[in-house]
């Protein structure tokens, strides 16, 4: 390897169509890549960082943090993250995230890092890697922040370890795999839908398979690209990895009845799906308008939001959350909208709310160099 290596790349963000907790138990989802895109800059060079001969240095303007850490310090960090998730997994406790506010970043470094053969490992622990991440990507509003993050740090420090190229099928396997480990530090149980929507692009439909989630490309009929508003209701109340975990104590109290509200969540999937696939944009309002009755009795809308959206559909709209939702409160994230061409700023119920401009179908990881 050279003396410096260094790679730019790109990953977007994404909003579920449909299928948000439905699919962390086995149903379908149709999700999108958008044009939010959170940057990472990487660059590694000689030691410099103490006995190990090297550390990390992450710039992350977007946080106002400058840190510095060792390699020892950063795999121990993700090692008890890796620790307590095993534990809850395991039933010994419930759900909790770091409260450090650099904790995903430093995590993703270590799985990158786990994810490398031992000799690739070793030779960058004698090296500085030094890390840049800027993101257009809100946090809190579903629009897959975490992910991005978790993919775009990934996937950088696999690049500087191993020397820059575009990455093969096998390679961008290896990423994902890594990724999912640190949403999983950050969400506890998420479906993978987020880290392989980013890590792909387009519009996708997503089910499970045997073993792993199998992502399908979909048309993008004009209406998807013009019809369709996103709008941020504000940062949720409660972290997806609450209403996640909130969700599954349900599902362990009434199997039966939350069964059954998925299942209608899954249909709502299907029919968004035959509704690109015929380019039909009245039956996707209806789908969207179907999923998102399902939603408010999962229980993850809040009254506030559920109103909003009985606002939309008096006017002939139909909307619905994008994401993990909340339990209560005023706010639950991004808001998908159909409006039949008309701007989100003239609709009772979402005038206020500030629209995300974020093109649908974006391209997935992306090296810029």
């Amino acid at each position: 390897m050279a003396d410096t290596e260094s790679v730019r790349l790109s990953v977007p963000g994404k909003v579920i169509l449909m299928g948000e907790h439905a699919a962390v138990y086995g149903r379908p989802a149709v999700v999108a890549a958008v044009d939010l895109r959170l940057e990472v800059e990487a660059c590694v060079g000689s030691g410099g960082g103490g006995l190990e001969g090297g550390c990390v240095l992450l710039d992350l303007p977007d946080l106002g943090l400058e840190e510095e850490h060792s390699w020892m310090e950063t795999e121990a960090f993700a090692n008890r993250a890796r620790r307590r998730w095993r534990a809850f997994q395991a039933g010994e406790g419930s759900f909790r995230t770091s409260r450090d506010r650099s904790a995903l970043v430093r995590i993703a470094v270590g799985e990158g890092l786990a994810s490398l053969a031992p000799a690739a490992s070793a030779r960058l622990r004698e090296r500085t890697l030094e890390l840049r991440l800027r993101s257009a990507i809100p946090v809190g509003a579903g629009l897959g922040s975490s992910a991005a993050a978790a993919v775009g740090v990934v996937a950088a420090v696999r690049a500087v370890a191993g020397g820059v190229g575009l990455p093969g099928p096998s390679e961008l396997a290896t990423i994902e795999a890594a990724a999912i480990e640190v949403e999983r530090r950050q969400h506890g149980f998420p479906s993978g839908i987020d880290s392989g929507a980013v890590l792909r692009g387009g519009v996708l439909f997503v089910r499970g398979g045997e073993r792993e989630l199998r992502f399908d490309e979909l048309p993008r009929p004009g209406w998807l690209r013009n019809g369709l508003s996103i709008v941020d209701s504000g940062t949720p109340g409660q972290t997806t990895g609450a209403v996640v975990t909130t969700v599954r104590k349900r599902y362990e109290e009434d199997p039966d009845g939350v069964t059954e509200v998925l299942g209608r969540i899954g249909a709502a999937a299907e029919a968004l799906r035959r509704a690109l696939v015929s380019d039909r944009e009245t039956e996707a309002s209806a789908a969207i308008r179907a999923g998102h009755r399902s939603l408010v009795d999962l229980g993850v809308v809040p009254g506030a939001i559920a109103e909003r959206v009985a606002r939309v559909e008096a006017s002939g709209g139909a909307a619905k959350i994008s994401g993990a939702g909340a339990l209560e409160g005023e706010s639950a994230g991004a808001l998908i909208c159909m409006l039949g061409g008309r701007d989100s700023g003239t609709i009772v119920g979402l005038s206020d709310l500030a629209p995300v401009d974020a093109p649908i179908g974006a391209d997935g990881l992306r090296f810029e160099d």
